[in-house]
């Protein structure tokens, strides 16, 4: 019979098949790993950004600048944890109202990808946005 079978290979090809399954299954999952700490650091931004100008918007209805400060840190860590998005040691907000009548909220996000560092990712990745919005001058008094 001059086909070749299962058991005409030679010693040396036996077991092959685990050995590339096993390797397969390394590399899909280091694909995998890439892909959720590529989305978790672009949808992180996306999510930082709109609480930046939840913050702005809130803050801009405040009358006093503490007072904004107040709102726009209360709406930050809210708009944050509806998104699901956590942030090492929490959100750090900055509020500030300018004479032009501007109130500018800046938030500060350490997002955190241990979970995810087998595909390359550091530990954690600090996101940055900042908002601005024109303080309303009948409740926010304008000052």
């Amino acid at each position: 019979m001059t086909g070749v079978g299962e058991f005409d290979r030679p010693i040396r090809d036996r077991g092959t098949a685990g050995v590339e399954a096993a390797l397969s299954v390394t590399a899909l999952l280091l694909v995998a790993f890439f892909i959720v700490g590529a989305l978790r650091i672009t949808n992180s931004g996306g999510d930082v950004q709109a609480a930046a100008r939840a913050g702005a918007r809130a803050a801009a209805t405040a009358r006093t600048a503490g007072e904004g400060q107040s709102l726009a840190i209360g709406v930050v860590e809210a708009a944050l944890a509806d998104r699901g998005v956590a942030c090492s040691g929490g959100p750090q907000v900055s509020a500030v109202r300018t004479p032009a009548g501007l109130a500018t909220v800046t938030v500060t996000c350490v997002v955190g990808l241990a979970d995810v560092s087998p595909a390359g990712f550091d530990g954690a990745r600090t996101v940055t946005a900042s908002a601005s919005e024109r303080v309303d001058p009948i409740r926010g008094g304008g000052g």
